[in-house]
Protein backbone atom coordinates (compact mmCIF):
# COMPACT_ATOMS: atom_id res chain seq x y z
CA UNK A 1 0.00 0.00 0.00
CA UNK A 2 1.33 3.42 -0.99
CA UNK A 3 2.30 5.84 1.76
CA UNK A 4 0.76 8.61 -0.31
CA UNK A 5 -3.03 9.17 -0.25
CA UNK A 6 -2.86 10.54 -3.80
CA UNK A 7 -0.88 9.64 -6.89
CA UNK A 8 -0.81 13.27 -8.03
CA UNK A 9 -1.01 16.69 -6.39
CA UNK A 10 -1.68 19.43 -8.94
CA UNK A 11 -0.98 22.97 -7.73
CA UNK A 12 -2.40 25.98 -9.55
CA UNK A 13 -0.94 29.33 -8.42
CA UNK A 14 -3.48 32.08 -9.02
CA UNK A 15 -3.44 35.85 -9.01
CA UNK A 16 -6.78 37.43 -10.00
CA UNK A 17 -7.80 34.50 -12.20
CA UNK A 18 -11.59 34.71 -11.84
CA UNK A 19 -11.99 34.40 -15.62
CA UNK A 20 -9.93 31.21 -15.87
CA UNK A 21 -9.86 29.29 -12.61
CA UNK A 22 -13.15 27.43 -13.02
CA UNK A 23 -12.08 26.08 -16.41
CA UNK A 24 -8.68 25.09 -15.01
CA UNK A 25 -10.22 23.19 -12.12
CA UNK A 26 -12.79 21.40 -14.27
CA UNK A 27 -10.13 20.39 -16.79
CA UNK A 28 -7.89 19.13 -13.99
CA UNK A 29 -10.56 16.91 -12.48
CA UNK A 30 -11.64 15.78 -15.94
CA UNK A 31 -8.10 14.56 -16.55
CA UNK A 32 -7.96 12.77 -13.18
CA UNK A 33 -11.31 11.10 -13.87
CA UNK A 34 -10.49 10.00 -17.43
CA UNK A 35 -7.11 8.58 -16.43
CA UNK A 36 -8.51 7.08 -13.22
CA UNK A 37 -5.85 8.89 -11.21
CA UNK A 38 -6.49 9.47 -7.52
CA UNK A 39 -5.40 13.04 -7.13
CA UNK A 40 -5.91 16.40 -5.50
CA UNK A 41 -5.98 19.93 -6.89
CA UNK A 42 -4.58 22.75 -4.77
CA UNK A 43 -5.30 26.36 -5.73
CA UNK A 44 -2.90 28.74 -4.01
CA UNK A 45 -4.01 32.35 -4.42
CA UNK A 46 -1.63 35.27 -4.12
CA UNK A 47 -3.14 38.39 -2.55
CA UNK A 48 -6.02 38.52 -5.00
CA UNK A 49 -8.52 41.36 -5.34
CA UNK A 50 -11.12 39.58 -7.45
CA UNK A 51 -13.52 36.62 -6.93
CA UNK A 52 -11.09 33.75 -7.49
CA UNK A 53 -11.39 32.50 -3.90
CA UNK A 54 -15.19 32.57 -4.01
CA UNK A 55 -15.22 30.55 -7.23
CA UNK A 56 -12.89 27.93 -5.77
CA UNK A 57 -14.97 27.65 -2.59
CA UNK A 58 -18.09 27.13 -4.68
CA UNK A 59 -16.42 24.36 -6.68
CA UNK A 60 -15.26 22.64 -3.48
CA UNK A 61 -18.86 21.53 -3.02
CA UNK A 62 -18.52 19.52 -6.23
CA UNK A 63 -14.92 18.34 -5.93
CA UNK A 64 -13.98 16.90 -2.52
CA UNK A 65 -10.26 16.81 -3.36
CA UNK A 66 -10.12 20.50 -4.24
CA UNK A 67 -8.19 22.59 -1.72
CA UNK A 68 -7.73 26.33 -1.40
CA UNK A 69 -4.80 28.16 0.17
CA UNK A 70 -5.73 31.84 0.25
CA UNK A 71 -3.14 34.48 1.04
CA UNK A 72 -4.50 37.91 1.90
CA UNK A 73 -1.26 39.67 1.03
CA UNK A 74 0.74 39.24 -2.17
CA UNK A 75 3.59 36.82 -1.51
CA UNK A 76 4.72 36.09 -5.08
CA UNK A 77 4.22 33.13 -7.41
CA UNK A 78 7.18 31.22 -6.02
CA UNK A 79 5.92 31.43 -2.45
CA UNK A 80 2.35 30.57 -3.50
CA UNK A 81 3.63 27.36 -5.09
CA UNK A 82 5.87 26.68 -2.07
CA UNK A 83 2.79 26.78 0.19
CA UNK A 84 1.04 24.39 -2.16
CA UNK A 85 3.96 21.98 -2.08
CA UNK A 86 3.93 22.05 1.73
CA UNK A 87 0.29 20.93 1.70
CA UNK A 88 0.58 18.42 -1.17
CA UNK A 89 0.26 14.71 -0.34
CA UNK A 90 0.69 13.14 -3.76
CA UNK A 91 3.35 10.68 -4.88
CA UNK A 92 4.02 13.19 -7.62
CA UNK A 93 3.72 16.94 -7.11
CA UNK A 94 3.33 19.39 -9.96
CA UNK A 95 2.30 22.93 -10.70
CA UNK A 96 0.55 24.32 -13.74
CA UNK A 97 -0.02 27.95 -14.64
CA UNK A 98 -3.60 29.20 -14.66
CA UNK A 99 -5.11 29.61 -18.11
CA UNK A 100 -4.69 26.00 -19.28
CA UNK A 101 -1.58 26.96 -21.26
CA UNK A 102 -0.53 23.29 -21.43
CA UNK A 103 -3.23 20.58 -21.71
CA UNK A 104 -3.26 18.30 -18.66
CA UNK A 105 -2.92 15.25 -20.91
CA UNK A 106 0.82 16.04 -21.00
CA UNK A 107 1.03 15.08 -17.33
CA UNK A 108 1.38 11.51 -18.62
CA UNK A 109 4.62 12.40 -20.41
CA UNK A 110 6.00 14.07 -17.31
CA UNK A 111 5.19 11.14 -15.05
CA UNK A 112 6.79 8.79 -17.59
CA UNK A 113 10.04 10.75 -17.24
CA UNK A 114 9.87 10.31 -13.45
CA UNK A 115 9.13 6.59 -13.78
CA UNK A 116 12.23 6.31 -15.98
CA UNK A 117 14.35 7.40 -13.02
CA UNK A 118 14.35 11.19 -13.22
CA UNK A 119 13.55 13.35 -10.20
CA UNK A 120 12.15 16.40 -12.00
CA UNK A 121 10.22 16.57 -15.28
CA UNK A 122 10.09 19.98 -16.93
CA UNK A 123 7.74 20.85 -19.78
CA UNK A 124 9.59 22.45 -22.67
CA UNK A 125 8.52 24.53 -25.64
CA UNK A 126 11.98 24.18 -27.20
CA UNK A 127 11.65 20.73 -28.77
CA UNK A 128 11.01 20.40 -32.50
CA UNK A 129 7.86 18.42 -31.75
CA UNK A 130 6.55 20.96 -29.23
CA UNK A 131 3.50 22.72 -30.65
CA UNK A 132 3.03 26.44 -30.00
CA UNK A 133 -0.63 27.28 -30.63
CA UNK A 134 -0.42 30.95 -29.66
CA UNK A 135 3.01 32.55 -29.80
CA UNK A 136 4.33 35.23 -27.49
CA UNK A 137 4.80 38.77 -28.84
CA UNK A 138 8.10 39.22 -30.71
CA UNK A 139 9.68 41.28 -27.91
CA UNK A 140 9.06 38.45 -25.45
CA UNK A 141 10.45 35.85 -27.86
CA UNK A 142 13.64 37.89 -28.21
CA UNK A 143 13.77 38.47 -24.46
CA UNK A 144 13.40 34.73 -23.84
CA UNK A 145 16.39 33.93 -26.05
CA UNK A 146 18.56 36.52 -24.28
CA UNK A 147 17.32 35.25 -20.92
CA UNK A 148 18.21 31.68 -21.87
CA UNK A 149 21.78 32.69 -22.72
CA UNK A 150 22.12 34.47 -19.37
CA UNK A 151 20.83 31.67 -17.15
CA UNK A 152 22.83 28.97 -18.92
CA UNK A 153 26.13 30.79 -19.44
CA UNK A 154 26.26 32.97 -16.33
CA UNK A 155 24.16 31.18 -13.70
CA UNK A 156 24.96 27.64 -14.78
CA UNK A 157 21.56 26.21 -15.66
CA UNK A 158 22.28 22.80 -17.27
CA UNK A 159 22.69 23.03 -21.05
CA UNK A 160 20.09 20.32 -21.67
CA UNK A 161 17.40 22.43 -19.98
CA UNK A 162 16.39 24.62 -22.93
CA UNK A 163 13.18 26.01 -21.40
CA UNK A 164 13.24 27.05 -17.75
CA UNK A 165 10.07 29.12 -17.62
CA UNK A 166 7.27 26.91 -18.93
CA UNK A 167 4.80 26.76 -16.05
CA UNK A 168 4.22 23.01 -16.07
CA UNK A 169 6.64 21.00 -13.95
CA UNK A 170 6.37 17.66 -12.13
CA UNK A 171 8.50 16.29 -9.28
CA UNK A 172 8.73 13.23 -7.10
CA UNK A 173 7.21 14.05 -3.71
CA UNK A 174 10.40 13.99 -1.65
CA UNK A 175 12.28 16.00 -4.27
CA UNK A 176 9.63 18.74 -4.41
CA UNK A 177 9.46 18.92 -0.61
CA UNK A 178 13.23 19.28 -0.39
CA UNK A 179 13.66 21.84 -3.17
CA UNK A 180 10.75 24.10 -2.28
CA UNK A 181 11.42 24.01 1.48
CA UNK A 182 14.59 26.00 0.82
CA UNK A 183 13.14 28.35 -1.79
CA UNK A 184 13.95 32.03 -1.24
CA UNK A 185 12.91 33.64 -4.53
CA UNK A 186 9.39 34.99 -4.21
CA UNK A 187 8.61 36.09 -7.75
CA UNK A 188 8.87 34.67 -11.28
CA UNK A 189 12.52 33.59 -11.10
CA UNK A 190 11.78 30.88 -8.56
CA UNK A 191 12.02 28.32 -11.41
CA UNK A 192 15.69 29.16 -11.87
CA UNK A 193 16.46 28.78 -8.18
CA UNK A 194 14.71 25.40 -8.08
CA UNK A 195 16.66 24.20 -11.13
CA UNK A 196 19.97 25.39 -9.65
CA UNK A 197 19.21 23.72 -6.33
CA UNK A 198 18.32 20.50 -8.16
CA UNK A 199 21.63 20.70 -10.03
CA UNK A 200 23.54 21.30 -6.78
CA UNK A 201 21.85 18.28 -5.17
CA UNK A 202 22.57 16.17 -8.27
CA UNK A 203 18.89 15.47 -8.87
CA UNK A 204 18.13 14.14 -12.33
CA UNK A 205 16.19 16.57 -14.52
CA UNK A 206 14.53 15.76 -17.83
CA UNK A 207 12.41 17.79 -20.24
CA UNK A 208 9.43 16.73 -22.34
CA UNK A 209 7.70 18.33 -25.32
CA UNK A 210 4.27 19.91 -24.90
CA UNK A 211 1.59 21.83 -26.70
CA UNK A 212 1.52 25.40 -25.39
CA UNK A 213 -0.46 28.57 -25.93
CA UNK A 214 0.44 32.07 -24.82
CA UNK A 215 -1.79 33.51 -22.11
CA UNK A 216 -3.04 36.78 -23.58
CA UNK A 217 -4.36 37.78 -20.16
CA UNK A 218 -0.97 37.49 -18.47
CA UNK A 219 -0.41 39.66 -15.39
CA UNK A 220 3.30 40.08 -16.20
CA UNK A 221 4.45 43.66 -16.64
CA UNK A 222 7.44 43.59 -19.05
CA UNK A 223 9.14 46.63 -17.51
CA UNK A 224 8.67 46.32 -13.75
CA UNK A 225 8.63 42.53 -13.99
CA UNK A 226 11.95 42.43 -15.83
CA UNK A 227 13.57 44.67 -13.22
CA UNK A 228 12.44 42.35 -10.42
CA UNK A 229 13.57 39.30 -12.40
CA UNK A 230 17.08 40.56 -13.01
CA UNK A 231 17.43 41.62 -9.38
CA UNK A 232 16.52 38.08 -8.34
CA UNK A 233 19.00 36.60 -10.82
CA UNK A 234 21.70 38.90 -9.48
CA UNK A 235 20.97 37.70 -5.94
CA UNK A 236 21.22 34.08 -7.04
CA UNK A 237 24.62 34.69 -8.59
CA UNK A 238 26.18 36.75 -5.80
CA UNK A 239 24.35 35.82 -2.62
CA UNK A 240 22.84 32.39 -2.85
CA UNK A 241 26.02 30.75 -4.20
CA UNK A 242 24.03 27.85 -5.56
Amino acid sequence: MSKYPYKLSLIIPAYNEEKKIECDIKEAFSYLSKKKVIGEVIVSTDGITDKTNEIVKKLQKKYKNLHLIAHKNKIGKGMAIKKGVEKAQGKYIMFADAGYCVPFSYINDGIKKLEEGNDCALASRAFRNSHIKKKQPLYRQIGSKVFGLIVRNILGVPKHIKDTQCGFKIYKNNIAKDLFSKLRTKAMMFDIEIILRAKKNKYKMASFAVEWKNDLDTKFNPISGSIVNFKDLYKMKLKYRL
